[in-house]
């Protein structure tokens, strides 16, 4: 369409576990919006601990193990799982 914003979204590494928003083509054009889930979930890091712990003992155990069929996918979702539960609510506040 013409005369609309057009958006690009860019991610990071790790799962596209932070991105950014920019938006270009309007009076906007030197500004550029945070997408604030990646802060928030720093803030929410601490409340899942334990969950990291896990995952990290496990990330310790298979780097004995030769056969390559050990992993960690259950505590990583685990943490992750964490993260996401406290951040949602907090997210969706500043979106309303």
């Amino acid at each position: 369409m013409a005369g609309s914003a057009s958006r690009s979204r860019t991610s990071a590494s790790c799962g596209g576990r932070r991105s950014r928003l920019q938006r270009t083509g309007s009076a906007m054009d030197d500004e550029e919006v945070i997408d604030p889930k990646a802060q928030i979930e720093e803030t929410c890091k601490p409340k899942c601990v334990k969950f990291l712990m896990e995952y990290e003992a496990c990330a310790e155990r298979i780097k004995k193990d030769t056969t390559g069929e050990a992993h960690c996918t259950g505590q990583y979702f685990d943490y992750w799982t964490c993260i996401d539960k406290c951040t949602a609510p907090k997210l969706f506040q500043k979106l309303k």
